[in-house]
């Protein structure tokens, strides 16, 4: 006879002092993704990013993402002078996607893998936000403190005196 499995310690992902250091996409996400139709014109669709200020636009197909129009598909367009028959649904982009409790880790590494600089937050189905490189790098910097000095298990370094 066998004696009963010991239960193995329960453990985290993370060292305690570094859990806090990669937070859920969550705090760091835009939630009210501006939203166009697959039908939108090119020109249109980059009044609606200056009038926002945001360089991804969701192409919405009702209540499905059809993709992400972003600053650099519209600029393409007008290098290629064909912006005025371009449409969001031509052109539109299938980002990676991230749930909101994914770490902040786990969307920049999706980002990194696809090439993109944003990831969806899907959450059962629907698009629940979008977090970009921008806000990865603004978690990254408001990790370190006012002081300069860096968090506990943060990546950042207080910088050292310039060498020549």
């Amino acid at each position: 006879m066998t004696p009963p499995a010991t239960p193995r310690p329960w453990r985290l992902d993370a060292r305690p002092e570094t859990v806090d250091d990669d937070p859920p996409v969550s705090r760091l996400m835009t939630v009210g993704v501006t939203t166009i139709s697959p039908d939108t014109g090119v020109a249109a669709a980059l009044r609606s990013m200056t009038d926002h200020g945001v360089r991804h636009l969701a192409v919405m197909d009702g209540a499905r993402c059809r993709g992400v129009l972003l600053e650099s598909d519209v600029i393409r367009a007008v290098a290629a002078d064909v912006m005025a028959d371009t449409h969001a649904g031509d052109v539109c982009r299938t980002l990676p996607t991230v749930r909101p409790d994914d770490r902040r880790s786990v969307a920049a590494q999706r980002m990194h893998t696809a090439g993109m600089d944003a990831v969806l937050v899907v959450d059962g189905g629907a698009t629940a936000g979008i977090v970009t490189a921008t806000d990865v790098i603004t978690s990254l910097a408001q990790s370190t403190t006012a002081s300069g000095t860096t968090t506990p298990g943060s990546r950042f370094r207080e910088p050292g005196p310039r060498r020549r």
